[in-house]
C-alpha cells in the first residue's frame, strides 16, 4: 500500500509545557519539520513510490529503531521511514536519528539534519535521548551498509558493529528491525571502496570507512555517488515487531550476550529482507 501525502499533516493538541530538554534534543524544530513535510512526502510517494508495511510496529515512546542503510546520501529509504513517521504521530511528535558527525558539520546540511532532530551517532546522545523518553533511529551498519557492492544490496551489513545492541540492552528498549529494498537501486556501487577511503585518509579523518567507485547517473563513473542525481526507483520497506532482548543492564557489558543479542537481531533482519527482496521482480522498477 502506498500513502499518498494528505494536504495537511493531522497535528496532536499541544501538550503543556513539560520538563525543560537537554541542549541536543532543543535543536529539533516541529516548525521546520511542518514545512518540509509536504516535499519529503512528495519525493517518498512519487519519486521513489514508497510502499511501507507495519507502521504499526512504531511507537511513539523510548524505543531503538534498527534500519538497514541503502541509497548513499540521497537516504531514500531513510525518507520513507521518516515520512511514515510523521504521518502516523505528526511532526511535533519528537524523534531523534543518531547522525554521522561528518553529516553534522556539512554547511548548511548539518544545521537541517539537527533541526529534523538528528543527533550525533555516540552512545552519550543514545543515552540522552532514551532517557528523555523519546525514539531513537539508527542505522547501524552506516556507511559500511549504505554504500556496500550492488550485489550486496539484498544483504544486511552491519559490519560486526555491536553499539546499538549495548544501547538497547543499557537503556532496557525494545529494538524495531527495518529493512529495505529498492533504494540501493538508486545508484551502481561497483566496489567497497575501503581501500580508496585508507589512502585518501577519509577513514582516519572523517570515520568514513569507504569511498567507492560508483556508476550513478547523470555524470558515470563517481566516487560514492557525488555528485549525481538518483535514480527513481520503487523503495519497499518493512517494519518488524519490536524485539525485547530480555537482558538485564549489566549484560551490555558482557560480549557473549551481545554477540548473542547481534547475531538474534540480525539474522531476524536478514530473513525478512530476503523475503521481501523475492518479491522484487525487476531491477529499479519493484
Amino acid at each position: 500500500m502506498v500513502f499518498r501525502p494528505s494536504p495537511e499533516v493531522e497535528e496532536p493538541p499541544r501538550r503543556a509545557a513539560g520538563p525543560v530538554l537537554h541542549p541536543l534534543l532543543r535543536e529539533r524544530d516541529p516548525e521546520f519539520i511542518r514545512a518540509i513535510f509536504p516535499v519529503y512526502a512528495a519525493v517518498s510517494d512519487y519519486y521513489y513510490r514508497a510502499d511501507v508495511e507495519g507502521q504499526e510496529h512504531l511507537p511513539p515512546g523510548p524505543v531503538l529503531v534498527a534500519a538497514t542503510h541503502n541509497g548513499g546520501f540521497a537516504i531514500p529509504d531513510a525518507v520513507a521511514i521518516w515520512v511514515a513517521y510523521w504521518r502516523r504521530f505528526g511532526t511535533d511528535a519528537p524523534g531523534y536519528a543518531m547522525t554521522h558527525k561528518a553529516a553534522l558539520a556539512l554547511p548548511g546540511v548539518g544545521l537541517a539534519l539537527r533541526r529534523m532532530g538528528g543527533v550525533p551517532a555516540s552512545p552519550e546522545s543514545a543515552a540522552i535521548v532514551l532517557r528523555a523518553g523519546f525514539p531513537l533511529f539508527t542505522t547501524p551498519g552506516g556507511d559500511l551498509d549504505s554504500l556496500k557492492p550492488f550485489a550486496m544490496r539484498h544483504r544486511v551489513v552491519f559490519g560486526g558493529r555491536r553499539g546499538f545492541i549495548r544501547v538497547a540492552i543499557r537503556h532496557q528498549v525494545p529494538i524495531v528491525p527495518v529493512v529495505s529494498v529498492g533504494a540501493h537501486e538508486t545508484q551502481v556501487v561497483l566496489n567497497d571502496g575501503r581501500w580508496l577511503a585508507r589512502v585518501t585518509g577519509f577513514a582516519r579523518f572523517f570515520r568514513i570507512k569507504t569511498l567507492p567507485v560508483t556508476l550513478s547517473f547523470p555524470f558515470g563513473l563517481t566516487l560514492a555517488g557525488i555528485p549525481s542525481i538518483p535514480l527513481p526507483t520503487k523503495v519497499s520497506i518493512r517494519i518488524l515487531p519490536p524485539i525485547d532482548l530480555g537482558e538485564p543492564p549489566l549484560a551490555a557489558d558482557d560480549p557473549a550476550t551481545v554477540e548473542r543479542c547481534y547475531e538474534r537481531v540480525r539474522a531476524a533482519m536478514q530473513r525478512e529482507l530476503t523475503d521481501l527482496a523475492s518479491r522484487r521482480k525487476r531491477v529499479f522498477f519493484g
